[in-house]
């Protein structure tokens, strides 16, 4: 198998206790109202059911919410949720399925061959039941490290052959059939058929555990002006200055500063509060020689998952890195515990990052750790990961005296293919879409949301390609190769949007925004940072053309806050750049008159200055540092601290 160089996500359902028959609350998975012995979940808010044919990189999405498509030798009958495979001969042609049911059958006609088969239950359904009179072969060349993979993620999805048909499925490097996060640890029901004995390899999906890692890559800050306070004249304090130079404001960070082992002479800055003037109570000192200090806010790392050495059961931590264009994992000693991190509440601690213990490459189907590792967690009691191991599966029809019949009734209304790259049985991708440049994620079909496991692959890919996300309203958000991470406490990322193009329809506006200088409203149902700075394609109108348009924040209190302007092209589109979502105007003029107007990075308008003297060094940095915005005010730090990758999510590797 190797690993698909694009990804495509789809709405993942909303993340509530997934396993409600028998499992520990601590899983969740996509929930829609579970009806997985009755088809496809093709209709209501949880449409997301599709059957996705590729061969190379072709690509054809049979069935989806949209619609039937058939190809020469495949057909798909929504009525009775049967695919039929009518002579269909390929060794190439992988078949992902998803949110299928429990009932859905693949009806074999005449004799047929195919690679791989992978079914994502995805909390509905996932079952594969193989019947008709026909045969079929499935990885006959073990191209693939299993013939069929079902990722059931919270259902109980299993593999039966009826016994009128002959089905041989060659075991891959790994073992014929797999499954994971199954409600059962028997995913093949033997219908009396069966050659072969089984052996089934059972474990339970584990539960990591995390803890947030930071490291410095870079020469600490110098200050020798520092601040005592009246009530504790032992220790001693930094206060940052930052001046905003529109709309003039000054901001004062205050830090207190705390020795740490690990650090030797270097202080450890840790924040105290953020304030508009310096807080009563506290008197600069100037010291005759200076200081060297990190900041808690500051650094590089993130969440990051933890590993035991098996022989000393000391603990560690993966830290990824991406350098030469290569991406692997460091195993990390810990150092010091700095506090607790003040976005994801995980403990923080100092890592030693420049002395890896080992590295490694994770891989799916086998986490990869170097021997003597493994991961530290709890394992889900209520949850199988099996490996069906056997050399083949042999299903002999019991009479073949019958002809071979199509029971299908293969719809065929027409739907436009989809081409994407070759994506492995066990990778999920939504509607595929190719791109020779870029990775595209589709989601503009109301399905707007992608969960923070789809979010992971996608930064993974982010560190190669440049990210392009599409949405509804004609909306794109283009991502910068190598500047995604993984926002904290995310667990589904909205990229839809709500435009209003008529400013009576649009509720509350400010005496500032007037009908003859309203263009439209944007509500962005994502809200808060984004994994990135994106460039965010809106479309205007060609009546716009030529023009230059300004972008607005505007608040829940009606206070706006000027972003950019930008020139509409000939097509109708502005783009505009930003690293957080929540609710925007777009605007004929400027609006000059809110007191709250501030740049952002990006535009023309200077953003901030560091005061106090500092000499701020830009830092290159091995993981992406989020800049936090203070209130609603959006406060930016241009501390210079270098944007860098946070730990990626592991790529599914290809069926």
């Amino acid at each position: 198998m190797v690993k698909n160089k694009k990804c495509h996500s789809k709405k993942m359902a909303a993340l509530v206790t997934a396993v409600v028959l028998a499992v520990s609350a601590a899983v969740s998975f996509a929930v829609p109202q579970v009806k997985a012995a009755n088809g496809p979940c093709d209709t209501g808010d949880w449409a997301y059911a599709y059957i996705n044919v590729r061969n190379g990189e072709e690509s054809n999405l049979l069935f989806s919410s949209e619609g039937t498509n058939s190809i020469d030798g495949m057909s798909y009958d929504r009525e009775s949720n049967t695919l039929t495979l009518n002579n269909y001969k390929s060794s190439t042609t992988v078949i992902v399925t998803n949110m299928m049911g429990d009932d859905f059958k693949i009806n074999l006609v005449g004799d047929n061959e195919i690679r791989s088969i992978g079914s994502y239950g995805d909390a509905w359904g996932g079952s594969i039941n193989i019947s008709g009179n026909g045969s079929l072969v499935i990885n006959a060349d073990k191209s693939d490290d299993y013939g069929i993979a079902f990722f059931a993620e919270g259902t109980n999805s299993v593999l039966s052959v009826a016994d009128t048909c002959n089905v041989t499925i060659y075991s891959g490097s790994k073992a014929v059939v797999y499954t994971s996060d199954n409600l059962t640890n028997k995913p093949i029901k033997d219908n009396g058929t069966l050659k072969e004995n089984v052996t089934y390899n059972v474990s339970h999906p584990l539960e990591i555990s995390r803890l947030c890692a930071r490291y410095y890559e870079y020469d600490p800050y110098t200050t020798n002006i520092v601040y005592k306070n009246e009530t504790d004249n032992t220790s001693l304090y930094y206060i940052k200055e930052l001046t905003y130079i529109e709309p003039a404001k000054v901001t004062y960070t205050l830090y207190k500063l705390t020795t740490k082992k690990a650090m030797g002479d270097v202080y450890y800055a840790d924040k105290v509060g953020e304030y508009d003037n310096i807080p009563a109570g506290y008197t600069k000192t100037t010291l005759d020689n200076p200081i060297s200090y990190y900041e808690s806010d500051s650094g590089s790392g993130g969440t990051s998952q933890v590993i035991i050495n098996t022989a000393t059961n000391e603990k560690y931590v993966s830290a990824y890195v991406y350098e030469n264009k290569t991406s692997y994992y460091r195993i990390c000693k810990l150092l010091e515990k700095l506090g607790v991190d003040e976005r994801s509440n995980d403990e923080l601690w100092l890592i030693d990052y420049d002395n890896p213990v080992a590295t490694y490459n994770p891989v799916v189907g086998s986490d990869n750790l170097p021997d003597g590792y493994k991961y530290d967690g709890t394992e889900i009691e209520g949850l199988y990961n099996v490996e069906c191991v056997a050399d083949r599966l042999t299903f002999t029809a019991k009479s073949s005296s019958d002809n071979t019949t199509d029971n299908s009734k293969g719809d065929t209304t027409n739907n436009p293919s989809d081409n994407t790259t070759d994506t492995p049985a066990d990778e999920k991708p939504s509607t595929p879409e190719s791109s020779t440049t870029n990775t595209v994620v589709d989601v503009s079909d109301g399905s707007t949301t992608i969960k923070a496991d789809e979010i992971r692959k996608i930064i993974e890919d982010n560190k190669v390609n440049d990210v392009v996300i599409k949405s509804n309203n004609d909306v794109t958000f283009t991502f910068a190769k190598g500047t995604m991470s993984e926002v904290s406490q995310v667990a589904i990322y909205d990229f839809s949007t709500a435009i209003t193009s008529d400013i009576k329809e649009a509720g509350d506006m400010p005496a500032d925004v007037t009908e003859d200088i309203f263009v439209s409203k944007i509500v962005y149902n994502y809200s808060g940072v984004l994994p990135a700075t994106a460039s965010i394609k809106l479309n205007v109108g060609k009546a716009y053309a030529g023009q230059t348009l300004y972008y607005s924040q505007l608040l829940d209190d009606g206070t706006i806050i000027s972003m950019m302007s930008a020139v509409v092209d000939n097509d109708g589109y502005m783009t505009v750049e930003q690293d957080h979502c929540s609710t925007y105007l777009i605007t004929k003029q400027q609006i000059t008159s809110s007191s709250s107007d501030i740049s952002l990075p990006g535009t023309s308008v200077e953003n901030v200055t560091e005061a106090a003297g500092n000499t701020v060094e830009t830092p290159q940095t091995g993981d992406m540092t989020h800049i936090y915005w203070a209130g609603y005010l959006l406060v930016l730090s241009l501390m210079g601290i270098g944007f860098t990758i946070l730990m990626a999510g592991k790529l599914k590797k290809e069926q």
